[in-house]
């Protein structure tokens, strides 16, 4: 045997082997890190929050409080920051900045909003709101009867909402428009006060508010949607190009929308304790409001459609919006429609 090529041959063989090996570990390491790192990516990209905005309304109160939102949303990756609000307008706000994605709005706030370009899309309807929704009302010491005798008087109502539709078809009836009145812009934590300090003549409001003044102060009501026949649809919305990325999300709502209605039918008191203890008002509020509002989870019918659209006209007449609008393009009956197979 040749024994130095021997020896030389074992010593080119661990010369090569010092190269290749730590070669191989760091590839195989370095597969694995980037493997690792796409799945870390992958698992971020996944996460989101999702921001609901409610406005005093019982189901939400309810589903915040049972956690149901945050239990489904954790299984596609989401979680939940929940905000509250007195009327539309901050609702639009915050839809337009997109620090809200799911909501509840009024007529008056969703065709503000889409006059004003908001990418936000019609999802179901919560109420026709004939009922709960619009109260206007007098302090117990007034001499106003009718809506006629409102003529030059101060009325409290936040504009852009759908008190303020609800006020400009309620004169309508008595063949007064806005400009025959002193309508005095206020929210309704400003107008509560001012209402009960004399401020104001006239008010128009919404459950629990309008209970409070009418069962406990003395007010006294001159018109309501349920006395006029007017109803003030309120619905279900999405931001639009939330609803496009998440879907499933949309969807969830909709379901616990669905579980809340039901829990409300099967289990009314633990329902209104619920609500009570999440919104931090009286039980005996709750329960009244309530009772008068008639909730559901449903798509919009033509008729509601049709009042949404003389709403929006009546408005544009009268110069509160800008230009025609036109309401279907803003109906997405598919996350409802989903649900529901």
């Amino acid at each position: 045997m040749n024994y130095p090529k021997y020896r030389l041959s074992i010593l080119l063989l661990f010369i090569v082997l010092l190269i290749i090996l730590p070669a191989c570990n760091s590839s195989t390491v370095a597969g694995t890190e980037g493997k690792a790192n796409a799945k870390d990516a992958k698992d971020a990209k996944a996460k989101f929050t999702v921001s609901v905005a409610n406005m005093g309304l019982s189901n939400l109160h309810v589903i915040k409080e049972k956690g149901w939102l945050e239990e489904e949303l954790a299984k596609i990756g989401a979680d939940v920051e929940w905000s509250n609000h007195p009327a539309g307008p901050p609702i639009n706000e915050g839809l337009a900045s997109k620090r809200i994605d799911l909501a509840v709005l009024g007529e008056g706030a969703i065709l503000s909003g889409i006059n004003n370009k908001l990418d936000v899309k019609l999802v179901s309807l919560l109420s026709n709101g004939l009922y709960g929704v619009n109260y206007l009302i007098v302090p117990a010491n007034s001499d106003i009867k009718e809506i006629a005798d409102l003529k030059g008087k101060k009325i409290g109502v936040q504009l852009g909402t759908s008190h303020h539709v609800f006020l400009l078809k309620a004169l309508k009836t008595a063949d007064l428009q806005l400009d025959d009145v002193k309508a005095v812009n206020l929210v309704i934590t400003d107008a509560q006060p001012a209402f009960q300090t004399g401020q104001l003549d006239a008010w128009v409001t919404a459950d629990p508010f309008a209970q409070i003044e009418l069962n406990k102060n003395g007010a006294k009501l001159i018109a309501s949607g349920e006395s006029l026949d007017v109803v003030s649809p309120t619905f279900y919305i999405a931001r639009g190009a939330f609803a496009k990325e998440h879907p499933e999300a949309v969807e969830i709502f909709l379901k616990v929308i669905d579980r809340a209605l039901q829990l409300e039918k099967e289990n009314h008191e633990e329902f209104i304790t619920l609500a009570a203890k999440n919104s931090g008002r009286d039980r005996a509020l709750i329960e009244t409001f309530a009772s008068n509002a008639k909730y559901e989870n449903n798509p919009p019918s033509e008729e509601i459609l049709k009042q949404l659209q003389d709403s929006a006209d009546i408005l544009t007449d009268l110069g509160y919006l800008t230009e025609k609008l036109d309401i279907k393009p803003y109906v997405d009956n598919t996350y409802i429609e989903g649900i529901r197979k």
